[in-house]
């Protein structure tokens, strides 16, 4: 062979050699055979904390000496969720009618790349989290298979915040350094999915905080509370209580995700009063007819009482034009559904609406928060009361003077007061008084041709003096 021959040769070596380190050695590298834990994925896999949702809630419903709920969320049941979510799109996802298509082996598919899922495995210090995938030819046969590994230290803070704290990323056979396997799993991630890792997980995660800066993961009060409140804004507001009295207690074993929630201090109080009877308002017919007839009463008034007319209204009244005037606003039912060895199984966090009780010269607010599971007698039940005085100031607002308020055994705080009532209305409250404008106030009146001047609660009434509006 000549000198050319070996020459072209060489060349062609090095060449093989080039193209095996640009493209041949970080496929191997990056080549992992990964196993989803396929045996969970099914309705056993949530039968343990169903039943144990079951039991702990029911015991609260018809044992009063009941105080704390306690579950476990063991990786099973996390691992069954997360595959619910990545293949709640593909119905083929295991189902034997389309066995030896791409879809019935994989929970996402996009193009010729089959995402396996994304699972945990739970320690007392670590959870690991492994995604898996693999690239399929055209006939089905695998042709590549590659996988990341992400292990988290977990950290429970002084204010019981779990911070996830990466140690570890393994992309493939390689274990760099965790900033450049991110940047390299983010990018597999991209040219697999179009989405980028920190995307994919913050889709995937029905709450926390991902930060993708110092690859910490972060589930506490405010990341709680913001997926609550995206439920109902009442039960982001209970939480903030919870967190204020510490009635929360998480931990983290082999055997998954211990959660105690001592909700007994909550449970309503035997001298707590009731939602007085009335009549709601079913349109504004209704509303009309009791502003033409509350108008009626105050021109009455007026006449009798030139100098100083007022009309004073009852707790039925009151309650009428409140419920009316909130509408949905405040009260909430949540169900909670799961089917439990093949039993439909249901119970309604439920309120009323709010409501108000008068008592010599105190106005009180209440909402009445029950728990009950359908099928079941009995119920688990909060109530909310704040006691106040009544009065108006020089804007013509109604100024409530709050003297007390709790919830159960708790005796709330204004800051906690200012959290609940900042949800529904963040200028609501201002220092220790609620201040209802007068523009509110006006308009839960329209149509009577009434303005107010001053008001205060008198023998179990409210008195309003008015004068005439223009």
């Amino acid at each position: 062979m000549g000198k050319l021959g070996k020459r072209l040769i060489k060349t062609v070596v090095i060449l093989l050699i080039i193209v095996f380190i640009i493209i041949g050695l970080p496929l191997i590298l990056l080549s992992k055979k990964t196993t989803a834990p396929i045996d969970q994925y099914n309705t056993s896999s949530e039968s343990a904390l169903y039943s144990m949702l079951d039991e702990e809630l029911s015991d609260l419903i018809t044992d009063i000496n009941d105080d704390t709920v306690f579950l476990t969320i063991d990786e099973a049941f996390i691992n069954r969720t997360i595959q619910k979510e990545l293949s709640k799109d593909n119905p083929k996802f295991l189902n034997s009618q389309y066995e030896g298509e791409m879809a019935y082996s994989y929970m996402m598919v996009f193009n010729n790349f089959g995402v396996k899922g994304i699972w945990t495995e739970l320690s007392d210090d670590q959870i690991k989290i492994t995604a898996g995938a693999d690239y399929v030819s055209s006939s089905g046969n695998v042709l590549y298979q590659t996988g990341i590994e992400m292990v988290f230290d977990i950290v429970l803070s002084e204010n019981e915040e779990y911070y996830l704290k990466i140690s570890d990323i393994k992309i493939g056979k390689i274990n760099i350094g965790v900033n450049t396997a991110y940047k390299l799993a983010n990018f597999i991630v991209d040219k697999i999915t179009d989405q980028s890792l920190n995307d994919l997980i913050a889709q995937n995660l029905a709450f926390g905080a991902f930060n993708e800066e110092d690859l910490s993961f972060t589930v506490g009060e405010e990341e709680l509370t913001n997926y609550l409140y995206e439920e109902d804004p009442t039960f982001a507001a209970l939480l903030k209580v919870v967190y204020e009295q510490e009635l929360l207690i998480l931990d983290i074993s082999d055997e998954g995700f211990d959660v105690s929630l001592n909700v007994g201090i909550f449970r309503r109080l035997s001298t707590d009063l009731d939602e007085p009877d009335f009549d709601k308002w079913e349109n504004d017919m209704d509303k009309a007819a009791f502003m033409a007839s509350l108008a009626a009463q105050a021109a009455t008034n007026a006449f009798l009482n030139p100098t100083d007319p007022r009309i004073d209204l009852d707790e039925v009244d009151v309650n009428q034009i409140l419920d009316y005037y909130l509408q949905e606003k405040v009260k909430f039912e949540l169900p909670i559904k799961f089917t439990l060895d093949g039993d439909e199984i249901e119970f309604v966090f439920s309120s009323t609406n709010l409501f108000v009780t008068m008592v010599d010269d105190k106005l009180s607010i209440h909402l009445l928060m029950t728990l009950s599971k359908t099928g079941m007698t009995g119920t688990f039940d909060m109530q909310f009361n704040l006691s106040s005085t009544v009065s108006m100031n020089s804007n013509g607002d109604m100024v409530l003077s709050i003297i007390e308020a709790n919830l159960g055994e708790v005796e709330l705080t204004n800051d906690m007061l200012a959290t609940l009532f900042g949800i529904f209305d963040p200028n609501l409250m201002v220092d220790d008084t609620l201040i209802v404008k007068k523009e509110t106030l006006n308009s839960m009146f329209e149509g009577s041709g009434i303005v107010f001047d001053d008001s205060y609660v008198i023998n179990g009434e409210l008195r309003l003096h008015f004068g005439l509006d223009d």
